[in-house]
């Protein structure tokens, strides 16, 4: 973006929070009135990109501390500032102490080839082994890391692949889209889930790892499997057998086991937290305490971690916590007109607005921004708290919706039109399961 619209975009956020400060609100008090100031900056900031989506959460913070907290019955700015080290955050930090370890020794590419080596050469079969590998990389280390080295070990194929055959691209597309809906998955598989989590946890509900896992696993793998059948109907191959290489398999040594075992025992910790009662994001600690004391990963290691994302979570968070505790989630319930709206009404228009918006913005800055709306309208419904989050995850219409899409684009195979098509189809698909589940199987499962 160019200077001059920088420039614009922050002159209209700061105009639009001047402007809702000081303007008088019928039934709305001061603290609901800056929060609501705030949550437009922040959208406007979010959106534009006019700045670096995690300054504008550094800005966020700074703001609702000095204009909000002062006007609370209980004056106090430290629950502005407590949500950028909640759990939720130290749970993803973990996240991406595993994943760098992966990375830093090869295993991730090492896991892939394992898996890739057993899908033979028909077309079908080798797209579904590099979905399932991508999905199941993007559900415990970033999808943009997992697409990266996915679109590594494919392109070779896919350069191999006549340039008439369909399946060049189908090969090409499956790989984002599969780290887009794996990442559904987990707890730490993309930040969206993580704030629906805080969220809920702040409402007083409780959802560890593997409920999480147990609610969402389900829909990702009915929707990587549609995407599987999408992709082979739009992009039908025209051979009967391909053949991709692979590195060769490298002998472990004891740093690369000591990895793959903290791996394996933080997974377990995460899924087995209902029997020992520790916390998840205690859980998170050990392959940072594991990694950094035997110096399997160093100071450059710690540096690089995704720390701009962290924050940008925690500005969602600090956002979402003074939605709640300034009143102003009541407020938009009683002005809009939205209390006599029929549950579906709700929660079908909450999974649209996230659907077209995460197209266009981060799907952590429309969770941020749409989660906290969520908490005040779903009168109790964690359904609807948990759909949002899923469907900031399955919006792929546009190589900038999403890293991994951008990652695909750059290859230089596709054309947008390719995801465009695909994409919005596998977003209809995807609304259609999410408010299968929301609406109809978790609350009869009483899941949440």
């Amino acid at each position: 973006m160019k200077l001059g619209w920088r420039i614009f975009f922050v002159t209209l956020s700061a105009a639009a929070f001047a402007g809702i400060c000081f303007a008088p609100i019928p039934g709305m008090d001061t603290a609901a009135r800056h929060t609501l100031a705030v949550f437009v900056l922040a959208l406007i900031l979010w959106v534009s990109e006019a700045i670096p989506l995690y300054i504008a959460s550094l800005v966020i913070a700074a703001l609702l501390s000095i204009f909000v907290a002062q006007h609370l019955p209980v004056a106090d700015y430290k629950i502005f500032l407590a949500p950028f080290f909640s759990p939720v955050i130290l749970l993803f930090l973990g996240g991406f102490v595993l994943a760098r370890g992966l990375e830093s020794y090869g295993l991730d590419s090492v896991l892939a080839s394992a898996i890739l080596r057993k899908v033979g050469k028909k077309p079908a079969a080798i797209l579904a082994g590099f979905m399932g590998v991508t999905a199941l990389l993007s559900m415990w280390m970033s999808n943009t890391a997992a697409t990266a080295l996915m679109i590594a070990v494919a392109l070779p194929l896919i350069r191999s692949i006549d340039e008439k055959d369909p399946m060049r691209i189908g090969l090409l597309l499956c790989i984002p889209f599969s780290a887009n809906l794996g990442g559904m998955a987990t707890p730490i598989g993309t930040p969206p889930n993580a704030i629906a989590i805080a969220a809920l946890r702040d409402a007083g509900v409780q959802i560890n790892f593997l409920e999480w896992m147990g609610i969402a696993l389900p829909a990702t793998l009915i929707l990587l499997v549609l995407a599987w059948i999408l992709i082979l109907i739009l992009f039908r191959p025209k051979t009967k057998a391909l053949s991709f290489s692979l590195h060769k398999a490298k002998k472990l040594g004891w740093k690369e086991w000591v990895v793959l075992t903290t791996l394996l025992v933080t997974v377990l910790g995460w899924l087995t937290g209902r029997f020992h009662r520790i916390p998840d994001a205690i859980v998170a600690l050990l392959p940072a305490l594991i990694f950094f004391s035997l110096g399997l990963l160093r100071r450059k290691d710690f540096r690089s971690l995704g720390w701009d994302v962290l924050i940008l979570m925690g500005g969602g968070l600090a956002l979402g916590k003074a939605v709640a505790v300034s009143g102003l989630d009541k407020w938009l319930v009683t002005s809009l007109g939205m209390e006599g709206l029929p549950p579906v009404a709700l929660f079908v228009g909450f999974i649209l607005l996230t659907v077209v918006l995460t197209n266009f913005i981060s799907n952590t800055s429309s969770a941020a921004l749409i989660v906290p709306l969520t908490m005040g309208f779903a009168g109790g419904s964690n359904s609807l708290v948990v759909g949002v989050a899923l469907a900031a995850s399955a919006s792929m219409l546009l190589p900038v919706s999403t890293p991994p899409n951008a990652i695909a684009f750059g290859s230089g195979l596709l054309k947008v039109k390719h995801m465009f098509r695909t994409g919005i189809i596998v977003a209809v698909i995807a609304i259609g399961v999410i408010l299968m589940f929301g609406l109809v199987i978790w609350p009869r499962l009483g899941i949440i």
